[in-house]
């Protein structure tokens, strides 16, 4: 198909899932702003998020969120979400900003992963090298994952849960911190 009409394809897609609010708005100026760039398009993202997860069956379809925040943790929203007597097991889990940039040239490919690797993004790579494109991957590295309640039972006090909440809130800022310097260091660059 060649690297235009993929960008096409992608930024239809983009336009589609805005119109369901299905991007998360944290990322949405930064996603908007490598998308207009001529040699570079997104192919999916997550600000960086903290979540209870339903996890019951063996299959990633088999999860579900029952709570989900990309900005800043409401600890009586997530105390309140009902997941006493779910079955199956519930985590807690902060998941880190993670991108998926399209890059027409090896080389534009490798500047914004140098430039994302300067920004703290540590856990990134290209990954997808066609002739047509190169596709990078820049994540976060603040995460962690709990089980929390298991068959319906919790696992951890309601006191420990607060704690594990707030440190949960404190690696999404760490997240955000990131997520900030690497947009604005994009926009110096290719501005």
């Amino acid at each position: 198909m060649g690297f235009q009409n993929d960008k096409v394809n992608a930024l239809r897609d983009y336009g589609v899932a805005l119109q369901k609010s299905e991007v998360d708005r944290p990322i949405i100026e930064l996603i908007d702003f490598i998308n207009a760039l001529p040699d570079y398009y997104t192919t999916s993202s997550c600000a960086g998020r903290v979540i209870f997860l339903h996890e019951f069956g063996k299959r990633k379809i088999d999860n579900e969120f029952v709570i989900k925040e990309h900005e800043k943790v409401n600890v009586e929203d997530f105390l309140s979400a009902g997941t006493e007597g779910m079955d199956g097991r519930i985590w807690l889990k902060q998941e880190p900003f993670i991108i998926h940039i399209a890059s027409m040239t090896l080389e534009g490919a490798i500047k914004m992963l140098d430039l994302g690797i300067k920004c703290g993004l540590k856990h990134s790579g290209v990954f997808v090298f066609k002739p047509e494109r190169y596709v990078l991957e820049l994540n976060g590295t603040p995460s962690m994952a709990v089980p929390v309640v298991e068959r319906g039972k919790p696992l951890v006090s309601k006191d420990y849960l607060v704690y594990l909440l707030k440190l949960a809130d404190e690696k999404l800022q760490k997240n955000k911190d990131f997520r900030e310097r690497f947009e604005k260091a994009v926009k110096r660059d290719f501005g």
